[in-house]
């Protein structure tokens, strides 16, 4: 049964305080998975505080994910409270200012590359040392975005950053696979959460929040929902994927087929 196929198992989620990375905890927890909430965000110990109220196997710690040495010890925490560490996932990532290509700085663009693709690789590093030296094997999730495989206006460093964790996920599957362990990644389309929501409403660029409103109007489908992309996550961690390495799965409602 669903309810049980993470019985006994352990995850690490990053930017686990709201959003994706809420739903993503809460997914793999329903699947009867314990469950180490990371974040740089203070509020991930409010979210920690209310799942485990409901009765969930949690805790949380900080983490940088452009720092490997933070990423090693919410690793190091996460085995010493719960004994092990089976699935790691890294939704952790940066979108919060656009900026048309002659417009963008120095200081942008490395933000973008510093959280949204050193943090991939150290994420992977590190679960990657304590998979191989514990013999276990274990299964890494990365977030992309639908942005990794198309351009959109005001949106180059995104798109630049998040089309590398398709690449890195490859690599690192190529390399990685020998240890028993799969790497891959989810690519969301337009989905509510309060950052998706904050840029549609033009909070970070009014131009850029008008494009996206009519975009998101097109979707055949219409905008996901946190869920859609935790079950897809879920999936990647799931029993059912345990041949499945390298791959990118896109959750975008249809909206890839709109001009």
């Amino acid at each position: 049964m669903q309810a049980e196929e993470q019985k006994g198992r352990v995850a690490l989620v990053t930017g686990a305080s709201y959003g994706l990375g809420r739903a993503i905890t809460e997914e793999l927890l329903s699947r009867g998975a314990s469950v180490m909430l990371t974040d740089i965000s203070p509020r991930v110990a409010e979210t920690t505080a209310e799942l485990a109220a409901q009765g969930h196997a949690v805790d949380h710690c900080p983490i940088d994910v452009t720092d490997r040495a933070s990423i090693k010890k919410a690793v190091e925490a996460t085995t010493a409270r719960f004994g092990t560490l089976n699935i790691f996932v890294n939704n952790a990532g940066w979108s919060q200012k656009m900026n048309f290509i002659r417009d963008i700085t120095a200081e942008e663009w490395d933000v973008y590359m510093n959280i949204n693709v050193r943090g991939n690789l150290f994420c992977i590093q590190e679960a990657a040392e304590t998979w191989i030296a514990a013999g276990t094997g274990g299964r890494f999730i990365s977030i992309a975005s639908t942005a990794a495989v198309k351009p959109y206006k005001m949106a180059t460093a995104y798109c630049t950053s998040k089309s590398a964790i398709p690449m890195l996920v490859k690599n690192a599957a190529l390399e990685l696979g020998e240890h028993g362990i799969t790497v891959n990644c989810v690519a969301p389309g337009p989905t509510t959460t309060e950052t998706n929501l904050a840029h549609s409403s033009g909070k970070f660029n009014a131009d850029h929040g008008e494009a996206k409103r009519r975009r998101e109007a097109m979707i055949p489908l219409g905008k996901n929902d946190p869920v859609d992309i935790a079950t897809a996550v879920a999936y990647f961690a799931s029993p059912a994927a345990r041949k499945v390495t390298g791959q990118m799965l896109v959750v975008e409602g249809g909206g890839q087929l709109i001009s």
